[in-house]
């Protein structure tokens, strides 16, 4: 018996590390829940919708409530409002419309710029999750400046379910709303607000990132 558990945990083994980290489409959206954990300050719920287009070097992800994003959250300190990051040529701005106010916060040369589809290469296969539509989906650890981890549909299709920023933030895709294809190109132009010359403030994550 001992030796047939060793036969198959062999087998589960040697299939795992057959697997290939998920890569991401060239383009692609979907709408997406997010929660944040601070410890002391506590917790917020937010939605918002991701747009990647890798094709033509932009992203965008919408915050309807962009109080706790790391880098909204240091331009207008903890307030609720909502925010956008737009990276178009390598550069990221955040904008703000309900303040009609746009910053330029840091480019790629300071990895601000655009994820690859592969950015999970050097990710190591965790375990199989169950995700709460019922579908079966990889988890892949991904080190960074913290433990991250990135959820993928069990499938060629790949389609991306969640992101986890450990300790704080956790990112959920909604598969009903993810498309292979950028519905409206337009949500990638810059508003009149955002140009390089109006720079983030002093005192905001985004002065860390270009230190980087």
């Amino acid at each position: 018996m001992i030796a047939k558990i060793a036969i198959i945990s062999t087998f589960c083994l040697i299939a795992v590390s057959g697997l290939k980290p998920p890569v991401w489409q060239p383009q692609w959206e979907a709408q997406f829940t997010e929660t944040f954990k601070y410890p002391i300050i506590g917790s917020s719920n937010t939605t918002g919708s991701f747009y990647y287009d890798w094709t033509n070097n932009r992203y965008r992800v919408d915050r309807e409530n962009g109080k706790w994003d790391r880098y909204c959250g240091s331009v207008y300190k903890l307030t609720s409002t909502p925010c956008s990051h737009i990276v178009s040529e390598g550069k990221r701005y955040l904008w703000f419309p309900e303040k009609d106010y746009c910053c330029f916060c840091c480019d790629a040369a300071h990895g601000c710029g655009l994820l690859k589809p592969n950015w999970v290469d050097s990710a190591t296969f965790v375990e199989y999750t169950t995700a709460e539509n019922g579908a079966t989906t990889q988890k892949w650890e991904i080190k960074g400046l913290q433990s991250n981890f990135y959820y993928a549909s069990n499938d060629e299709a790949a389609v991306p379910y969640r992101i986890d920023q450990m300790p704080n933030d956790f990112q959920f895709f909604k598969p009903e709303t993810y498309k292979t294809q950028i519905s409206d190109p337009s949500v990638f132009n810059l508003p009149s607000q955002c140009n390089a010359k109006t720079t983030c403030p002093l005192i905001s994550v985004c002065t860390a990132a270009q230190s980087f």
